[in-house]
């Protein structure tokens, strides 16, 4: 029964040995902004251009639009004087159609390229899964948190640009 109690008392003496030297050692932690982590890496650029040059043609439109809209309020401020009421109101009435068509595809594109960003993010998750994997295994790291998930952060814990490395060193 001794013998039972002294190899008990050993094991036990080893098991808090072992749980206070691990608990000394100091856990690698990083942090990490998935989003920024994947649009930065090079297969994210090569899709937010993607996604940009769909939209070319509607963006260059919506420019000529508020260029007419300047022009007009231009002519407005400049020719108020000179107008009947009834121009001024047609012409006021013209900027404001003008001006929320504008708004209106400024808010729809703006819309469609959010949306078709949180696909490209989406799918390009399964790398940054692996990214993480890798720099785990390279760099040691204990622990790797989402940045919405820290209430703060220095930058030297912002692993970002590392896992961004490893997303374009995997493509390769």
């Amino acid at each position: 029964m001794r013998l039972n109690q002294s190899i008990l008392a050993i094991s036990v003496t080893f098991w808090i040995a072992m749980v206070a030297s691990s608990a000394n050692a100091e856990a690698k932690i990083g942090v990490s902004n998935p989003q920024r982590a994947i649009l930065q890496s090079e297969i994210g650029k090569q899709g937010v251009q993607q996604i940009n040059s769909q939209f070319t043609e509607q963006e260059d439109l919506l420019k000529e639009m508020g260029k007419e809209v300047t022009t007009l309020l231009e002519k407005l401020k400049k020719d108020t004087e000179l107008m009947s009421e009834q121009e001024f109101g047609e012409l006021y009435q013209e900027i404001s159609v003008k001006r929320a068509r504008l708004s209106q595809g400024v808010q729809e594109i703006q819309r469609l390229k959010t949306e078709q960003s949180q696909r490209l993010i989406q799918s390009l998750s399964p790398r940054y899964e692996e990214a993480i994997e890798a720099l785990v295994l390279s760099d040691k790291y204990d622990l790797i948190l989402p940045q919405e998930s820290v209430h703060y952060r220095h930058e030297l814990y912002d692993v970002t640009a590392k896992i961004t490395e490893k997303m374009n060193a995997l493509e390769k």
